[in-house]
């Protein structure tokens, strides 16, 4: 019997999952969001987290998130979200969406404060255009995020989610994009998945003076193993 269980994420999860979502990433150099939110500012990022986490779950019929248990305890433990294949954003929803940003009423209102929001929308622009690049919104899935708790980490709780998401992925006959930390890389490509691009950010031309080094993020796909029917 395995020591982990898989399923669907609820809303009584999200708390869990943010918490979940800021331990795994707190102390990982090689994580863009350790250099994104200020260290210092603990409940301001875990609320930050918080809300993002639920707006998705809620708002974003696109994405599903994924819980892993531990048998033993009943504690959840890491979690994936998966964005499914869906028509592209039209070009209002779009327009909507940069207006937001403009007059400060989209989630940049709601960032813990000291976050370095000039590193995180460069980040998030050069993500958007790499995906448009290489992903077919409404052919592939995206691996959205995926994390687990540092106790748990190599434990096998990162391989029984990407194992359940691909059996999905795979039936249908699909491809899979992800963005990948040097840290999670290596179990990408024991999965399939295949290195397609680079992003590279020096950050200490984001204010880090010395502290920072060149931040590699590896965009990487998984070709479909079986045709759709």
């Amino acid at each position: 019997m395995s020591p982990f269980v898989v399923s669907p994420a609820t809303a009584a999860d999200l708390k869990s999952l943010a918490i979940i979502s800021r331990a795994a990433f707190r102390a990982s150099t090689q994580s863009m969001s350790y250099w994104v939110f200020p260290q210092e500012n603990e409940e301001g990022i875990y609320q930050w987290r918080l809300r993002y986490i639920t707006n998705i779950f809620h708002d974003d019929p696109t994405c599903s998130y994924v819980k892993c248990v531990d048998n033993a305890t009943g504690k959840i433990v890491a979690f994936a979200c998966w964005e499914s294949p869906h028509p592209p954003k039209t070009e209002e929803q779009s327009t909507n969406e940069q207006q937001d940003k403009k007059e400060g009423t989209g989630e940049d209102a709601f960032l813990p404060e000291g976050t370095n929001t000039r590193l995180m929308h460069d980040f998030e622009a050069e993500t958007q255009r790499l995906r448009n690049r290489y992903v077919n919104s409404e052919e592939d899935y995206v691996l959205r995020a995926i994390a687990t708790l540092p106790e748990y980490q190599g434990r096998g709780c990162a391989s029984a989610l990407l194992k359940a998401g691909l059996e999905k992925v795979d039936a249908e006959g699909r491809k899979a994009f992800l963005e990948a930390t040097p840290q999670g890389h290596p179990l990408y490509l024991k999965f399939g998945w295949r290195d397609v691009d680079q992003m590279a950010f020096d950050l200490n031309t984001y204010g880090f003076d010395g502290r920072g080094h060149v931040q590699i993020t590896t965009c990487m796909m998984r070709e479909a193993t079986k045709q759709v029917k």
